[in-house]
């Protein structure tokens, strides 16, 4: 049986009789803006040397760092804890990754929505393998006292080894304040499709028992794509007089249209891991350039080498050079799939 020790990670002290530093490497950041209304933090801890510090160590946490979002401050860490097996000895992996919110400044105290997720660096093909996104909501105030967030178990294997024998483990973190969430645009216009009212336009497509038929404003079709507004069709309902178009879709399934209508009213896209492959090749259709950048960074973040072939005629088909190029330096370098190209003699 295999069991997590209760200690719990603390703060760094200002006197301590080891002499093992309770820091360990470096974050370095960066700040990503997936869509107009979001902004996600991109932090990396470097652990130098990581067989060696995970060795002499029951615990290791990175140094403090800030994410600042409309006046509030919050402070977090990444500590890396283990589990201990039937005899009590300390495994070392895999490792258990904490997430932490070490302290808080904020004038007005509230909810918050925290997404993060973790992901560790393959050294051998240079791409993040990355962990599901977690979330959870926070009562966020002033406060300096330590709290755990969550946290994953990762393997480390030989892979993620880099020349210099560290280990790069990457945080990306969004905090989302609720009254913000509450009245943004994003979040009125999602309010707006919601809304059976002023609708004129219905959009025709396959649904399956129970799927309730889609409706949409015209003017914000015409608005966001001029692509689309020419596939607006005169459209007359003895039922309701209120439509006056309809779009037909009758190619794709209702939730592919439903996830379209949804960028198009709220620039956001659920479950785009799911439905990315098929959505690339409509917004290059309907030249919704902020989707296909959506959709062009899931796919880059799911690449895998039984993935990568499939994803590399997409991008063809799509024109779509960045994801192309990158799919390409993917194969150059993953050594899995070098490893399965056999060069031989061929029968004459």
């Amino acid at each position: 049986m295999v069991k997590l020790t209760m200690k719990m990670p603390t703060k760094p002290k200002t006197t301590h009789k080891e002499p093992i530093e309770l820091e360990v490497g470096t974050v370095s950041e960066e700040i990503e803006v997936p869509v107009a209304s979001e902004v996600v933090f991109r932090k990396i801890w470097r652990i130098k040397r990581f067989h060696k510090t995970i060795a002499k160590r029951d615990s290791v946490d990175s140094p403090n760092f800030r994410c600042s979002v409309n006046g509030m401050s919050t402070f977090w860490n990444i500590s890396v804890r283990f589990w201990k097996g039937p005899n009590g000895k300390k495994i070392t992996n895999p490792l258990v990754v904490c997430l932490n919110l070490t302290g808080c400044e904020t004038e007005e105290t509230g909810q918050a929505r925290i997404r993060f997720q973790f992901g560790v660096w393959d050294a051998s093909i240079k791409h993040w393998e990355c962990c599901p996104i977690s979330s959870v909501v926070l009562n966020l105030q002033n406060t300096q006292e330590l709290l755990s967030v969550g946290y994953k178990s990762l393997g480390i294997l030989d892979r993620h080894l880099d020349s210099s024998k560290d280990v790069s483990i990457m945080l990306k973190l969004q905090i989302i304040q609720s009254d913000e969430e509450v009245h943004s645009l994003s979040q009125d216009m999602a309010r707006l499709l919601g809304r059976a009212d002023d609708k004129d336009t219905i959009i025709e497509c396959a649904r399956k028992e129970g799927e309730s038929p889609i409706r949409v404003h015209s003017w914000i079709i015409k608005t966001r794509s001029s692509k689309l507004a020419s596939k607006l069709q005169k459209y007359e309902d003895g039922k309701s007089q209120s439509l006056k178009y309809k779009l037909d879709f009758s190619d794709c399934h209702h939730g592919l249209v439903m996830e379209l209508v949804r960028y198009i009213y709220t620039d956001k896209v659920d479950n785009a891991e799911t439905h990315a492959n098929k959505l690339l090749p409509l917004s290059t259709r309907y030249q919704l350039p902020g989707l296909t950048a959506l959709c062009e960074r899931t796919l880059l973040e799911s690449l895998t080498p039984s993935n990568v072939a499939n994803i590399l005629l997409l991008a063809d088909q799509c024109r779509c050079d960045n994801l192309r190029k990158a799919a390409l330096h993917y194969c150059e370098n993953s050594e899995e799939i070098k490893e399965s190209v056999h060069i031989g003699k061929t029968i004459t």
